[in-house]
Order: structure tokens, then sequence, then C-alpha cells
């Protein structure tokens, strides 16, 4: 018998660390601890997004379509915020409209569920506004790399806030 609890134990780890793995590699991210080199690079200002310019195309060509990736970057994160938001709010103003007008005998239920239901939009409304800035970045360099640039994250502050830690 106990053969079999073993066999079934190996089964659930190796679907964890199976699902661990995906779980890491979709943490990778482009960014870098030394400062790209700025002959090769162009910093975005006030971003930590540097972009090297696709060798086959010329600088017109470069311009243009960054103007074009960082147009769409936004117009996809304003509207994604603009839905996470709203469905939070919906959420959370169901929820308290819920736990405020719970009566009767099933109010226990009721009240529990708007709690639910308000603790799942104030989630929803802090991880949008949490995940803004990312959200715009990642759009950014995808749209950037479909171009045929590279594009890498450098953030000036961490790395010195990095370094005075050791």
């Amino acid at each position: 018998m106990e053969e079999n609890t073993s066999l079934h134990w190996d089964k659930f780890s190796f679907l964890y660390c199976l699902c661990f793995m995906f779980t890491l590699s979709s943490c990778v991210s482009n960014t870098v601890n030394i400062k790209p080199d700025t002959e090769e690079y162009s910093h975005l200002v006030d971003t930590p997004v540097y972009i090297k310019k696709s060798s086959d195309k010329d600088i017109n060509i470069f311009e243009g379509e960054l103007d074009e990736c960082i147009k769409t970057s936004n117009t996809r994160v304003n509207r994604s915020s603009k839905v996470g938001i709203g469905f939070g709010s919906y959420l959370a103003l169901g929820g308290l409209y819920t736990i405020a007008t719970a009566s009767g005998v099933f109010a226990p239920i009721y009240v529990a569920a708007g709690t639910v239901g308000g603790v799942l939009g104030g989630s929803t409304i802090f991880v949008t506004r949490a995940t803004k800035e990312f959200r715009e970045y990642s759009s950014l360099e995808n749209c950037l790399e479909r171009q045929g640039h590279d594009v890498v994250f450098y953030d000036d502050g961490k790395a010195k806030k990095d370094k005075s830690d050791l």
C-alpha cells in the first residue's frame, strides 16, 4: 500500500515542478544590470527603456516606428486600465450594495458574498494600478521587437540602490 502512495506523490511532485518551471520561465525579462552603451542604444527619457535600432532601418523609419509603438502602447494601457478599474469598481460597489441591503434569513450569506465582492473589487483596482507601468513597457517592448529592434530595461535608480545594499 505504501508503494502506491509513493507513486502518487512522485506524480504530484513532477506536476508541481513542471508548473514551477513554466512560472519561472515566464518571469524572464530584458532587464540588465549594466548600463547599456549610449552610442549603441537610445534611451527614452524618464523611463528605464533603452532601444537599439535595427541595423537595416534608417533613423527616420526608426523614429516613425517608435512614435507609433508609443501611441499603441499608451492606448492599450489606458484601455486595459479603464476596464480593470471599471470592473473592480463594479465588483466593489456591488459587494457594498449587497452588504447594505442584506436582510432576512439569508442576510449572513449576502453579507459574506458582499464582502468577497468588495475585497475582489478593491484588489482588482489595486492590481490594475500597480501593474500599469509594467504593462506600458511590456507593450512597447513587444511592438518594437516585432519591428526588429532590440529593447532592454535598465533602471538607474534601482541599480544605485542595489549597489548601496552591497
